[in-house]
């Protein structure tokens, strides 16, 4: 059974502009697991803006599914690697608390903008 349906639409333009601000590692750094985060920065740099947008739109519509938007949970906990969704820590906790069993996403980029959508379902 379906729990939580999430989409949203982030334009990459955003995180250039954090990108000259702050740097791409910090950026990065403060919203990504650290493992999504490695390997976003040792890929193609000149698409880790529109990619970054793409993580960042699935963190948003992550927050749409669970009903809360970005607010009581930690972005950090939260990995998509390789068209999988998991969640670790205290947000898997909560996930299970909430009969959460499975967790469905995927993110597309075109023009400039990426698009997420996160589903959450029990058995």
């Amino acid at each position: 059974m379906i729990l939580g349906l999430g989409s949203d639409l982030c334009p990459a333009s955003r995180w250039e502009h954090l990108f000259e601000r702050f740097g791409p590692e910090k950026c990065c750094a403060r919203i990504l697991h650290e493992e999504e985060a490695a390997y976003l920065l040792a890929g193609n740099r000149g698409r880790l803006a529109e990619r970054l947008a793409g993580r960042w739109a699935l963190r948003e519509a992550f927050g749409k599914a669970l009903g809360v938007g970005l607010d009581g949970w930690s972005w950090r906990q939260l990995r998509y690697r390789d068209g999988r969704l998991s969640a670790e820590g205290a947000l898997a906790e909560r996930l299970s608390q909430a009969g959460v069993t499975r967790l469905h996403a995927t993110v597309a980029h075109d023009g400039g903008m990426a698009l997420a959508v996160v589903i959450l379902e029990s058995d």
